[in-house]
């Protein structure tokens, strides 16, 4: 695979699809890690909201994504049971020239809580993605740095791009291997938005980058790196 066209999203942090055995999503260090190796282009991060009003980065298992982490546990509960980082500290560790990327993942989420966080922080660009694009339009009216993704849903063909792109989206993800085809390319650039292909439902690697390649998508995942 050539990367030297590509912006890499290093999915939860991760850097490579072998990351987690040594890193742990969402946390501190392997978002150190990832800031070192000149191919990542973009942080990803999974924010949450504690009870007591703190963003943090966690996904978690398909159960407490889907179950536990449903209902708010204070900050402390949360480093204590899952070893969780808060989102000022892991920006911390993230350089100026990286893109961040917040995948929000609690709804309780606002414009305030954001921008409290990256109060004093400079980088490349700051991505809010969500599936919902009415959810993300209670972060309109951010500064510049700040544009939008839409990501990946079993819609996603059939949104007006131009009316997202007036909105403040810069990104579409794709996450469907027959959901990436040439109109659906076509119809991004014509909007002047940017593709993102997603691995989720990608067999193996190298049917993941037959995709790419065949569409020369640019902003790729660290999974099948």
């Amino acid at each position: 695979m050539n990367l030297s066209n590509k912006t890499v999203w290093a999915h939860g942090g991760c850097f490579d699809k072998n990351c987690a055995t040594t890193y742990r999503h969402n946390s501190k260090e392997v978002c150190e890690a990832s800031s070192k190796r000149e191919y990542i282009g973009v942080i990803e991060l999974d924010v949450r909201k504690s009870s007591d009003g703190v963003l943090y980065c966690f996904h978690g298992n398909l159960f407490q994504y889907n179950v536990t982490l449903r209902f708010p546990k204070s900050l402390k509960r949360l480093q204590e049971k899952y070893g969780a980082h808060t989102l000022k500290e892991i920006l911390n560790v993230i350089t100026p020239d990286k893109i961040v990327f917040l995948d929000i993942k609690d709804d309780t989420i606002t414009k305030e809580d954001v921008l409290d966080s990256f109060k004093g922080k400079v980088f490349k660009e700051i991505v809010l993605g969500n599936k919902s694009s009415s959810l993300l339009q209670k972060f309109s009216g951010m500064p510049e740095s700040f544009v939008k993704i839409l990501n990946g849903n079993i819609f996603c063909s059939f949104y007006d791009l131009k009316k997202l792109k007036r909105q403040g989206f810069k990104y579409l993800e794709v996450v469907f291997p027959l959901q990436i085809h040439k109109k659906i390319i076509d119809r991004v650039e014509k909007a002047g938005m940017e593709i993102s292909c997603a691995p989720l439902f990608f067999l193996s690697t190298k049917s993941y980058w037959r995709k790419i390649e065949k569409y020369r998508i640019k902003h790729v995942s660290s999974d099948f790196i």
